[in-house]
């Protein structure tokens, strides 16, 4: 009896689910990193209960700004964030100090950074350009171009360096959020370019374009809620060699985080998403 117990013991063990390799992202000014969701062996993972439920408050992460030395840090038990927003969930880490900017928080099992994330200067002509004609293309006749992060990265392996481009303009933006709704000539633009076949070709990863004549609250006209689109990491969370894109959304009531994996060929695929709003 006893050698059929450890051998049911064996096969339990052998067969148990392999631990996820979860995923937090820190915001400027929290100090409790959100759950965005994990990775195990062949899937994605959302954010949810189930998942804050498997983590065991033991969890080791290499936490990482998008330029700057990573660190090591232990998480707690994941907390739900509480009404509206029961299903979502902060971690608590240890050491815990509020970040200055956005970071990833991820498994050091994880070589979240194969290849080097290189800020570049957001006076560049030739992007401020760029960003220009994307805003003359959205009924910007005259818009001031403000680019607020140009990174480069080789996000696929590829050999080819792909260029992140995020600009923004909110006449009343608060920190990290911007004002319910922007003014004419309010923008935020979140642009990819890269190269096919000696072509260089450009993905939106988000954008808001403010009405061109200011809303009246008073019309039948829908709120035109603005957005504001960030760049807030890129790691490779998988082990897959390609580094995802890790974005911030904001608007007045809330936020929202997400991973997006990105090929010259199947484009952007949402793999990761939570976030609070009313």
């Amino acid at each position: 009896m006893g050698g059929l117990g450890l051998s049911g013991l064996g096969a339990g063990l052998a067969n148990a689910a392999p631990a996820p390799l979860p995923v937090l992202m820190g915001s400027p000014g929290q100090e409790a990193p959100l759950l965005l969701g994990a990775w195990e062996p062949g899937r994605w993972i959302a954010a949810g209960p189930a998942l804050a439920s498997r983590l065991s408050g033991q969890e080791r992460y290499r936490r990482q700004a998008l330029w700057g030395p990573p660190s090591t840090v232990r998480g707690g038990r994941a907390v739900s964030l509480g009404v509206p927003c029961e299903d979502a969930f902060h971690v608590p880490v240890t050491p815990g100090a509020a970040p200055g900017a956005f970071e990833v928080f991820a498994s050091p099992a994880l070589n979240t950074r194969p290849r080097p994330v290189t800020p570049l200067p957001t006076g560049l002509t030739a992007y401020r350009e760029i960003v220009r004609q994307e805003l003359v293309r959205r009924g910007l006749r005259t818009p001031q171009v403000r680019l607020t992060a140009l990174i480069r990265a080789d996000l696929d392996g590829n050999g080819t360096q792909e260029v992140i481009i995020e600009a923004s303009r909110f006449v009343q933006r608060q920190g990290e959020f911007p004002p319910p709704v922007g003014q004419p000539g309010d923008y935020s633009l979140l642009l990819l370019r890269h190269v096919v076949a000696g072509q260089v070709r450009t993905v939106v990863l988000g954008e808001h374009v403010a009405p061109l004549r200011p809303w009246n609250p008073d019309s039948a006209d829908p709120m035109p809620m603005a957005t504001l689109h960030r760049l807030a990491g890129i790691a490779d969370l998988n082990g897959d060699g390609r580094m995802e894109v890790l974005t911030h959304g904001a608007y007045y009531e809330g936020d929202a985080f997400s991973a997006q994996e990105w090929t010259p060929t199947g484009g952007l695929k949402i793999r990761l998403e939570s976030g609070c709003g009313v």
